[in-house]
């Protein structure tokens, strides 16, 4: 990995650990998408240490799932929205719990 990469991913992570979004820390890093900055985090996550790794892996589904809970209370989205929303957080739930 270079040494930009590594600063990306660090600053992404730290981004993330402040609570913003990846649609945010993509725009101001000036990333593409918002999955640009979710695999930032991941692999800056796999280059934790395993204590650091496991807290960072807690908060992170930690507001995934209070994510899940805001769209399924979401009442200005249709049915259709909020399923393939919960789908794509339980994907991101999914890739964060097995990124070792």
């Amino acid at each position: 990995m270079s040494e930009l990469s590594e600063t990306l991913d660090q600053k992404v992570l730290q981004l993330r650990g402040q609570g913003q979004a990846y649609a945010r820390i993509s725009r101001d890093l000036g990333l593409d998408r918002a999955a640009d900055a979710q695999q930032a985090f991941r692999r800056a996550l796999r280059g934790l240490p395993a204590v650091d790794a496991e807290r960072v892996r807690g908060e992170e589904l930690s507001r995934l799932d209070r994510l899940a809970e805001r769209v399924r209370g979401d009442t200005t989205r249709n049915e259709m929205d909020r399923a393939r929303q919960l789908k794509t957080i339980e994907r991101m739930r999914v890739q964060v719990r097995d990124d070792n």
